[in-house]
């Protein structure tokens, strides 16, 4: 039986340094770009991408220091990334995102930030099975291999991914 474990002790610090990452981040990124080059989603959306970044490429980095120092670089590298896409199609940026649906928007980052947090929830496991599955696209023979796990690795899946619906709100039989 694969139980789904609640939240560990450890990661209740790891999502609290997350969400003061984010706002310092937001800040950074609201200083340089609004509101002469961009509107204040564009710095949201690029604090979110950093959040999600420091989560998929550094799960290991849990000190504070150390995590705002990697936030802080891709910040900038996002930054830069987004002046050049700016540069490189001037048109897409000349129009901005007041045509939107601003209820919409939010309603989108919500749902976003609900599903980071349900999926911090989960134990490493279920986390690291679901990114394989939803992420990746691998199929069952891949996730077996490379995560060398002898049981049914499809039942293993199906039940974290009814825990994720379950945390995030979601109906889950």
């Amino acid at each position: 039986m694969f139980a789904v474990r609640g939240p560990d002790a450890w990661e209740d610090p790891y999502q609290q340094n997350l969400a003061l990452i984010r706002q310092r981040i937001l800040g950074f990124a609201r200083r340089r770009l609004v509101p002469h080059e961009a509107d204040a989603a564009a710095a949201e959306d690029i604090a979110q991408a950093c959040i999600v970044a420091l989560w998929e490429r550094y799960p290991e980095k849990r000190e504070l220091e150390e995590m705002m120092a990697i936030a802080i670089g891709t910040a900038r590298n996002k930054i830069a990334q987004f002046r050049r896409d700016r540069e490189l199609h001037p048109g897409a940026a000349a129009e901005p995102a007041q045509t939107e649906d601003v209820f919409v928007r939010v309603a989108a980052r919500e749902t976003v930030d609900r599903f980071l947090r349900a999926m911090l929830q989960l134990a490493p496991r279920c986390r690291e099975l679901l990114r394989l599955k939803l992420i990746e696209e691998c199929d069952y023979a891949e996730m077996r291999l490379r995560l060398g796990i002898a049981g049914n690795i499809y039942e293993m899946t199906k039940r974290c991914h009814q825990a994720l619906l379950r945390l995030v709100g979601g109906a889950a039989k």
